[in-house]
């Protein structure tokens, strides 16, 4: 059994009871005044938008639907605080939330989609899209309901690039999420490094072994192994080649072996030269670093996540706080930035009441009140509406908006959004046996190498 593993049945009995954060996610935001103030300033904004859809609703069939997702408890708030918004205009309407963590969501979702079981309104990622909709009709085709769901205010081309798949429309993104190098200047200053310094990795390495020599109890990388593994390698192997990890044409590694071992040696530089914390200190916070109390304590010098999952207390250092430019290898063909939807929320093609799960999603994405509760809590909005609620309001977070704003400018071409799970599992077990050591870099390559071959063979 792995540490990664391991790590997770440890925690069972830790966990059992607790809602489990999203992928980054911080540990909760809002105290009991806040949610009240939360609360109350949404009605407010749901009366001061007339009466009349309440009294349309009159003698219309009672409609139950139930809405997944995952996130925060700032997402958590804000998303119950607009469905309650919805129910108030129509009373006729229930909508049932079930929403947790994103440890085990996918998971979940496949099982309800075999079963027939899953929520008439789904949050899923991008790069779920080609997994569930291998499954079969997973989702209706927003373009049916265009009568009930306005879409004009999206970015067109975005939702060409990510909305779509065989042609049908199958999620709108809630929106525009960018990987953030989330650095605390404060730990660098301290040990005497200029963030503009740090432009190659050979600099991000030595910047991160001078800040441990200086303070041992202090890293500079505050990173997990499960984002390390699939989005970090997602981000080096495109600066190294410049493509999608997987021809889609030929569905075969679009890498060589000496590519992925170069790779796997900037992640094994991480841990043994003291870049990063040890795997066994940081494994209890996987996919919630924001939750390492060296992260709170202002001993770790930045992260790696997305802008999405920075929401609430997930950091305390505003006045230090900036978006790293991330690091390049002297000859990178591509910068490694992510840049897509923050989420993708869908209707089930099997949802009794797709009109009423559309009308939902208008108000959801398109009204005033429903963006001025929903802010920014799944990162920066993708219609220009709700950005400009955001900005006109200060709702945004600036360095988010920086990473954003950066990532628009230089991101990656290739998202890899189609990675197959089983390819994300070999890469991150590789990552986890590279951190404790489990093997040599040359061992460990060719083992994943063969591993990734195998399964592409066998999916086809």
């Amino acid at each position: 059994m792995n540490g990664r593993r391991l790590t997770a049945l440890g925690m069972a009995a830790l966990l059992a009871g607790m809602t489990v954060f999203a992928a980054g996610c911080e540990k909760g935001s809002g105290s009991e005044a806040e949610r009240a103030e939360l609360k109350e300033s949404s009605n407010e904004l749901v009366k001061s938008s007339g009466e009349t859809e309440a009294a349309d609703a009159e003698g219309q069939d009672d409609i139950t639907l139930r809405f997944m997702w995952w996130g925060s408890d700032a997402r958590h708030e804000a998303t119950l605080a607009v469905i309650e918004q919805y129910e108030q205009l129509h009373p006729n309407v229930k909508i049932e939330a079930e929403y947790g963590g994103y440890d085990g969501y996918f998971e979940k979702l496949t099982t309800q989609v075999s079963g027939g079981t899953a929520a008439d309104i789904v949050q899923f990622d991008a790069s779920m899209t080609r997994d569930l909709m291998a499954m079969g009709e997973v989702f209706a085709d927003l373009n049916d309901y265009s009568a009930q769901l306005d879409t004009s205010d999206f970015d067109q081309n975005f939702l060409k690039s990510f909305s779509y798949y065989d042609g049908r429309m199958v999620g709108l993104p809630t929106g525009v999420n960018a990987g953030i190098w989330l650095t605390d200047t404060s730990v660098l200053e301290a040990a005497g490094i200029k963030l503009e310094d740090i432009r190659t990795w050979d600099d991000f390495i030595s910047a991160g072994e001078t800040i441990h020599s200086k303070n041992e109890e202090q890293y500079l990388f505050n990173i997990d192994i499960t984002t390390l593994g699939k989005e970090g390698v997602y981000a080096l192997m495109a600066q190294i080649t410049g493509k999608e990890l997987i021809d889609q044409d030929t569905n075969k590694l679009n890498f060589a072996e000496e590519d992925l071992k170069k790779v796997f040696t900037v992640i094994n530089d991480f841990y043994d030269k003291n870049v990063a914390e040890p795997a066994a200190d940081s494994a209890p916070y996987d996919t919630q670093v924001n939750t390492n109390p060296k992260w709170i304590s202002h001993d770790l010098g930045c992260t790696y996540t997305a802008t999405s999952n920075v929401t609430g207390n997930y950091y305390d250092f505003q006045d230090s706080a900036a978006a790293m430019d991330i690091p390049q290898f002297a000859d990178a063909k591509e910068s490694g930035i992510l840049f897509r939807p923050a989420q993708l929320i869908g209707v089930a093609a099997n949802c009794r009441y797709p009109e009423e799960a559309a009308r939902f999603l208008d108000y959801f994405f398109n009204s005033d009140e429903a963006a001025a509760v929903l802010k920014d809590c799944r990162s920066i909005p993708a219609t220009a509406n709700g950005r400009k609620i955001c900005e006109d309001n200060g709702y945004l977070d600036p360095v988010l908006a920086e990473a954003v704003e950066k990532a628009q400018e230089s991101a990656t071409a290739n998202q890899n959004l189609s990675v197959p799970a089983e390819i994300i599992e070999i890469l991150q077990d590789a990552t986890e046996k590279i951190a404790y050591k489990q093997g040599s870099i040359d061992e460990i390559t060719e083992e994943a190498m063969g591993l990734m071959e195998e399964a592409l063979e066998r999916i086809g």
